[in-house]
């Protein structure tokens, strides 16, 4: 059990380091509120708190995840390739971001303006 936390604490930290950076609505309104997407996930009851339960649940999503062939155990292929996928995961947001700042300052600039 103590090993299962451990790795549990350790894939949710790992998964929380790429989060920071994601570009990523907030999960019902999280950040307006001063918390986390990834805190507003994991709590799945909506109570405003992080449950034993809760953790251990989101923790062994995450797992599930990661265990492609899902038998229980994580390889270091298995892992290379859920990072690879959510590297590109990224990028892809970053894309999407980038071309909507674009596409607003285009907007802004083609406005007419008042004087």
């Amino acid at each position: 059990m103590k090993k299962l936390l451990i790795l549990t604490a350790a894939l949710l930290t790992l998964q929380a380091i790429p989060a920071l950076a994601e570009d990523k609505a907030p999960v019902d309104g999280a950040h307006k509120r001063g918390e986390h997407p990834m805190f507003a996930e994991q709590d799945a009851n909506k109570d405003g708190t992080v449950s034993e339960e809760e953790f251990l649940n989101f923790g062994k999503k995450k797992f599930g995840e990661i265990d492609a062939d899902h038998n229980g155990q994580i390889t270091k292929e298995e892992a290379q390739k859920h990072h690879e996928a959510r590297r590109e995961k990224w990028k892809e947001k970053r894309q999407e971001m980038k071309a909507k700042r674009g596409e607003m300052k285009e907007k802004s600039e083609d406005a007419p303006k008042s004087e």
